[in-house]
């Protein structure tokens, strides 16, 4: 069972839309509106005036009208707004080009796969041929220079916001997908980012913000960006200086932000002689950046999610619908209200990023995301092509005469691997983690009034939030559980073993809880995360699980419940594994090993679904000794039932094309190798019978 790293594709899911920029505090589509096509035209028509004046103004129209509704936003695109707006980032004004910029962004905060069309129309061209005038006007600002003429104190005046939709346009496409980053990387911007998060005393901290929010995202297992990185080693100390620096509730995240950097080039921090020699410099790093993320965990959501609604129902927070004329109007001073909801808003999403960076910081740093396959590749065609034959014939030819020559090789590969791996056991952050990081872990997992209430919310972006938070925390809390599990004393487990013994009921209760609310994909993630906790959990406690009557059945529901592709069935056998494997407890375990062999007998299983059961059963029943052993495999005719899945098994293994899926096929090969191992070893038990 692999940890749930947070990685670039892990981090994507579930997460809101990076470049939105509704008004804060003010919740959206309360209503539909009643714009007609007869008055968009005419605005839309204006975009191409021979008037920069009324060019700026139509684009800053359609600005307010693509944030009004739903509908509204349909009928813009279906005039083909996108290509117009595009071509006017090319105007002779840099007011046209300026609410242009700022219109595109709003497009993509509502319409986020609206960036593939802007990569595809090959929109970073012409951001970098903006991208001068913006460095040479921020250079002015930041110098000080005097005013030169009225045009360049306009430029001055709107820097900011022309620096912010510049940068979370970057920003979306950079999320959107690799290719786009390759592309990205080619316009080398990491020194224009890196300007901003060096003057974050002297700039607005939104547009600080968005800079450090595009360049972690930047140097996500991005190697190419790393180079700018070993070549800018004032940038490595620029970052450390930030988090030694502020100190100010506004500038919590972009130290959060500084640490999330840090953490994705520690390849170069390690290289970058920040510390003397004879210290660790990744221990060292994860010493100075864990206290700055534990101190956003200290933050009472049950208040901040009463106080919302509170808040709300004052009626001092404006719904986007109330502004829904064609006129942009000026912008109106926030309530008190609202800026506590904005508040909220930032503290959530604060708190996310630095539950990913302690989630990261559990993953030992030889886990390799790939499993393998880099390595294999390594080797070059023929060597592949040796390697895929060699397994192709073992998958044909294994059979109980000849398994244990395989099995041999297998455990000549694993010890030749085991030389490598690391202690877990000497990580220095599992301390602070034991007395600092879980008790905040158990408090933002537990649902909130507003956490998982749907349409009912009476703010879609706080519950939203807070649905995300609970989330990231229960894959921190897995992620921890599992580096313990891999330590061969698992600390925790013996030295906290009233918090472990409660945490498996918190999880079934707080499952329950999310499972009543109504369908929704940030509902389902926290089931998913909540399974993977207590499969982690389980192996841990052992004979010692505290289970509760209901608690079989309510995890052979979800695994009913879900997609028969999901990742979520696969977690849900796994965590059937631990309960099944304990002792005075024949009933519960004839129900597990009824409940997967059925699992096995299923043509509609997926294949990770298949791989997991099988183990399972090696597990579970790897011992005559075992009280359950004789009453349920014994006498359940469990092995004649898997000699009897061999040939199907063997067929599953060969459709699994490892040059796609190499990790997937990897673990079927293992698993059919096991199969064929177990029935031989099963039968020699109890003198020969089976």
């Amino acid at each position: 069972m692999g940890k749930q790293r947070v990685k670039k594709a892990v981090r994507k899911t579930n997460r809101p839309n990076p470049i939105v920029r509704a008004s804060a505090g003010m919740e959206q589509g309360m209503k539909e509106a009643a714009v007609q096509e007869e008055q968009v035209l005419p605005v839309i028509n204006k975009l191409t005036s021979a008037d920069p004046s009324e060019r700026s103004w139509a684009a800053a129209c359609i600005s307010n009208l693509v944030m009004s509704s739903e509908a509204t936003r349909k009928l813009i695109l279906g005039k083909r707004i996108v290509p117009m707006l595009l071509e006017r980032l090319t105007d002779d004004k840099q007011e046209v080009i300026e609410e242009c910029l700022g219109t595109l962004r709003n497009l993509a905060s509502v319409e986020p796969t609206l960036v593939r069309e802007y990569y595809n129309s090959d929109i970073l061209t012409v951001l970098s041929t903006l991208l001068p005038r913006i460095t040479e006007t921020l250079d002015r600002v930041l110098k000080k220079e005097p005013v030169q003429d009225d045009d360049d104190k306009e430029r001055r005046q709107t820097i900011w916001d022309f620096a912010e939709n510049f940068i979370y346009i970057i920003w979306g496409i950079t999320e959107e997908s690799d290719k786009y980053i390759r592309a990205i990387n080619r316009l080398n911007l990491v020194n224009f980012f890196i300007s901003f998060l060096a003057a974050a005393d002297q700039c607005p901290t939104r547009v600080v913000v968005a800079a450090g929010q595009c360049l972690t995202t930047l140097t996500e297992d991005n190697k190419d960006i790393y180079i700018e990185f070993q070549n800018h080693p004032e940038y490595i100390q620029m970052l450390f200086g930030i988090l030694n620096k502020f100190d100010t509730p506004d500038k919590v995240l972009v130290r959060v932000l500084a640490c999330a950097i840090l953490q994705n080039v520690k390849e170069v921090v390690q290289l970058s002689g920040s510390w003397d020699e004879e210290q660790d410099a990744l221990s060292e790093l994860n010493k100075t950046v864990m206290p700055i993320l534990v101190s956003c965990l200290d933050y009472d959501i049950q208040e901040a999610a009463d106080k919302t609604a509170a808040a709300v129902q004052s009626g001092k927070v404006r719904s986007q619908a109330q502004n829904e004329e064609i006129t942009p109007k000026p912008k109106q001073p926030l309530t008190d209200e609202e800026q506590y909801i904005q508040g909220v808003e930032d503290r959530l999403s604060t708190m996310q990023l630095a539950l990913e960076l302690l989630a990261e910081m559990c993953v030992p740093e030889n886990d390799d995301e790939n499993g393998g396959w880099e390595e294999a590749q390594d080797g070059g065609d023929e060597g592949d092509a040796t390697m895929m034959d060699g397994d192709e014939e073992m998958v044909d030819h294994l059979d109980e005469s000849n398994v244990d020559a395989y099995y041999e090789k297998e455990a000549e590969a694993m010890a030749q691997d085991n030389q490598t791996d690391k202690d877990v056991g000497a990580n220095p952050i599992l301390h602070s983690f034991t007395f600092q990081v879980i008790p905040g872990l158990i408090k933002l997992a537990t649902p909130t009034k507003l956490s998982y209430v749907g349409d009912a919310s009476p703010s879609p972006n706080v519950s939203l939030g807070l649905a995300l938070t609970h989330e990231r925390a229960l894959e921190c809390f897995n992620n921890f559980l599992l580096a313990i599990n891999e330590i061969p004393t698992k600390p925790w487990f013996k030295h906290n073993r009233s918090d472990a013994l409660q945490a498996w009921p918190w999880l079934f209760q707080t499952a329950h809880h999310i499972g009543s609310a109504p369908a929704s994909a940030q509902r389902d993630a926290a089931l998913e995360a909540i399974v993977g906790c207590l499969w982690s959990l389980g192996r841990g406690l052992g004979q010692d699980i505290p289970l509760q009557p209901n608690d079989v059945a309510t995890l052979c529901g979800a695994y009913q419940a879900a997609n028969a592709q999901s990742s979520m069935r696969v977690k849900v056998v796994g965590c059937l594994g631990p309960i099944a494997a304990r002792q005075g407890d024949i009933a519960t375990n004839k129900t597990i090993g009824d409940f997967v062999m059925n699992c096995l007998r299923d043509a509609s299983t997926s294949i990770a679904v298949r791989i997991e059961a099988l183990n399972l059963i090696y597990d579970v029943y790897s011992d005559e000794n075992f009280d359950y052993d004789l009453p349920v495999y014994v006498q359940g005719q469990f092995s004649n039932q898997l000699q009897q899945m061999v040939p199907a098994t063997r067929k599953m293994v060969k459709s699994i094309d490892r040059r796609k899926e190499f990790d997937l096929r990897a673990r079927a090969d293992e698993a059919l190798m096991n199969l064929v191992a177990f029935i031989k070893y099963k039968a020699s038990e109890r003198g020969g019978r089976r």
